[in-house]
């Protein structure tokens, strides 16, 4: 029987399922330096110009495909934190059962 609904097909929609699986990095220290990245003073600051021009409805077409291009980064950027946040959690959770 065919399934209902529909299957994702964005970018971020198939990197999540590439990402996300139950296998969490098997690495302390790979989590914890993802759970660092973050986007430089400059990249936010121009970042809120962006969104301040586009709530005005304000924005060229080139600056919306660049505003696009921060939501994508930052959704995959958070797609690998979540996970090296459940990462982590497992790792500590499994030492403290070695305890």
């Amino acid at each position: 029987m065919p399934r209902t609904g529909t299957v994702t097909t964005s970018e971020i929609a198939i990197l999540r399922r590439v990402v996300d699986p139950d296998e969490p990095f098997q690495s302390a220290d790979a989590a914890r330096a993802i759970l660092r990245l973050r986007f430089s003073a400059r990249d936010r600051a121009r970042m809120s110009r962006l969104a301040a021009k586009n709530r005005l409805g304000k924005m060229k077409p080139e600056e919306e495909v660049e505003l696009e291009n921060y939501i994508r980064v930052g959704q995959t950027l958070g797609i690998f934190q979540s996970k090296a946040r459940r990462s982590l959690k497992a790792i500590r959770e499994f030492k403290s059962g070695d305890e």
